[in-house]
């Protein structure tokens, strides 16, 4: 039997349909990767095997996402080209990313789930549930995060959050959706387009004094329910349980198990 022949290298911009194809080839997964290769930023190394492409390392400019469909492809070389870049986080699939451990000292660990929604159309949406348009809508969502532990860390500057947040609604790149009762916010979740055909659920919260009480499950069913109609395919990550079964219950499924790892400055 014939040794096979590994070969690591850049691929030119006329190279990128080839990798998109490749990614395709696990389209529930790599679904949010692919048209980050139409980045100006982007670099990508292909990994082949007997001149078939078989691994994809994407560097971004503060993150590194690997992909194979074969868990033992050799890591060495790729290995050497993120030291070289100087990027201490890599992404991905667990079983993959975990897979450079071997190669780095690690600072950082951290494990989610990242479902895909397959739910219905056509339920009914709470008319309770509204998008925000407006900067003073904003300072009501900081208000809320303010009162949420897992999102204080955004810190004091409301001003710099609401300007920030406004500015991305206004570009089309975020839609943020809220419930409130008698005024008051009592539940959110946003959503950044990612593209025309996929789109991410981010800032799930609500304040501790609001919760068990459905208003989560009616931001995110209004959420589905708009981005269903428009044919996009719909992702979360999480890494609560709680969370999880009330996912998987308003009709996300896991697509993967996925993982960040952060490279000590020490490796």
């Amino acid at each position: 039997m014939s040794k096979q022949q590994m070969q690591i290298k850049l691929m030119v911009k006329k190279e990128y349909d080839l990798a998109a194809e490749f990614l395709r080839t696990d389209l529930e997964l790599n679904a949010l990767i692919i048209e980050d290769l139409t980045e100006e930023h982007m670099m990508v190394y292909g990994g082949y095997l007997n001149t078939h492409l078989n691994a994809i390392l994407m560097i971004y400019p503060e993150k590194i996402y690997y992909y194979s469909p074969d868990i033992n492809f050799p890591l060495a070389e790729f290995a050497l080209i993120i030291r070289e870049t100087g990027i201490r986080k890599i992404v991905g699939k667990k079983e993959l990313v975990e897979e450079f451990k071997c190669h780095f000292q690690m600072d950082l660990e951290s494990d989610s789930f990242m479902l895909r929604y397959e739910g219905s159309k056509d339920f009914q949406a709470s008319k309770g549930v509204k998008m925000i348009t407006s900067l003073e809508e904003c300072r009501k969502l900081y208000d809320l995060f303010m009162n949420v532990d897992e999102y204080k860390m955004i810190g004091p500057n409301e001003d710099f959050f609401a300007n920030d947040h406004f500015q991305n609604i206004e570009s089309g790149k975020l839609n943020v959706f809220y419930k409130a009762v008698e005024g008051t916010m009592v539940s959110t979740a946003g959503v950044f387009i990612e593209s025309s055909r996929t789109a991410i659920i981010v800032g799930v919260a609500t304040p501790p004094v609001h919760r068990r009480k459905g208003y989560a499950s009616e931001v995110i069913r209004a959420i589905c329910q708009k981005l269903a109609n428009e044919e996009k395919a719909i992702y979360l990550f999480y890494n609560n349980p709680d969370a999880g079964k009330l996912y998987k219950q308003l009709g996300f499924y896991e697509a993967a198990k996925w993982k960040v790892l952060g490279i000590s400055a020490h490796s």
